[in-house]
């Protein structure tokens, strides 16, 4: 497995398919998805949700410059990031202190990727989650039928004190998480990402952390300023129709038949569905699944050259494509390899004559 800092690499002259633009960006960027949420006595799990709930919190409220490390594997990067909040909105610059010196933002049309030599690569919001440390809405009822919450004791993370809270898959369709929380801000200082044995599949973790910061530190400086100009340079890129954004309007009422055969692992539920552009021209249908914390992405669209078929995966985000069909199908989303492969046996089981 390549590390992030390796994940974003020069475009390639012909356009190429919406998957290869996910993959040109750095696995921190798709930290995939959802940040939030491990029983016992009443009292542990009540002091347990209690700082799930102040960590969703402090992502939209607080605001921090830090170093923060990447582990998959053997793999390790390093990155500077600056989390601000504007007009009500968490945004992330982030800039590599490990390998080419390589920029992200995340900006309100969703995010972009500056590439040593290469052109700049922007990818909408209708790509899915795109925040370092997105929040979810909790509803611990839903929860706690596919989790276990569980208060884990304290543990010092960056020099400062954390309360750890564990959220424990209950089966093998999704991942379980371990959170632990600054004391002080509510923020989440380290996070570990585990397979059904409880063993990290990646960790993230600060390593020093300014929280409520004056004005922007000169690393964080750089790397908002270069992800600036990659955003205006990726935003003019996208005028000119060379790169794939969502459709405008209502999604229309016609759906791909592929879409007809989609059935959800346990305690999924479709919680959005986008119509999308390709550079060709090309219609793509984009379903999003979630289970309140876990959350996978459905694409139905015509076949392509380099289309996705068969498995793949990029740290904890697991994809698989095939046909369905005359359609092209490929899910991805940070969730077990084994649950995206449900989803597409099951179409193809269901779409076969």
């Amino acid at each position: 497995m390549r590390a992030p800092t390796q994940l974003c690499r020069r475009r390639r002259a012909r356009t190429l398919p919406w998957l290869r633009r996910l993959r040109q960006l750095p696995v921190w960027a798709l930290l995939v998805s959802p940040l939030l949420l491990w029983a016992g006595p009443a009292s542990a799990l009540d002091d347990a949700r209690a700082l799930l709930e102040r960590m969703s919190q402090a992502l939209v409220q607080v605001q921090f410059d830090g170093t923060l490390v990447y582990l998959h594997g053997q793999d390790l990067a390093a990155l500077r990031v600056s989390h601000r909040i504007n007009n009500g909105t968490p945004g992330e610059s982030l800039l590599s202190l490990t390998g080419p010196v390589r920029a992200l933002s995340r900006h309100a049309e969703g995010v972009t990727c500056m590439l040593p030599d290469a052109a700049p690569l922007s990818v909408s919001k209708g790509h899915g989650h795109s925040a370092l440390l997105p929040t979810l809405p909790l509803d611990f009822s839903k929860l706690s039928r596919h989790y276990r919450i569980v208060h884990m004791g304290r543990f010092r993370i960056a020099g400062r004190e954390t309360e750890v809270v564990g959220v424990r898959a209950r089966d093998g369709y999704r991942y379980g998480y371990r959170f632990y929380v600054d004391a002080a801000s509510g923020l989440p200082l380290k996070i570990d990402l585990l397979d059904t044995d409880g063993r990290p599949v990646q960790q993230t973790m600060f390593t020093d952390i300014d929280i409520e910061p004056g004005p922007v530190a000169e690393t964080a400086q750089a790397a908002s300023q270069q992800a600036g100009a990659v955003k205006s340079a990726a935003l003019s890129r996208s005028a000119s129709g060379a790169q794939a954004t969502e459709a405008t309007g209502p999604a229309p009422a016609r759906t791909e038949p592929a879409a007809a055969s989609l059935r959800l692992p346990p305690g999924f539920d479709i919680v959005s569905r986008k119509v999308l552009s390709r550079d060709d021209g090309g219609r793509i249908e984009q379903w999003v699944a979630s289970d309140g914390l876990a959350s996978f992405s459905v694409y139905i669209e015509p076949p392509m050259d380099g289309a996705l078929q068969g498995p793949s995966q990029l740290g904890a985000v697991s994809a698989v494509g095939g046909l369905v069909g005359d359609q092209q199908v490929t899910v991805v989303g940070e969730v077990p390899l084994a649950t995206a492969h449900r989803v597409l046996e099951q179409m193809e089981r269901r779409g076969s004559p």
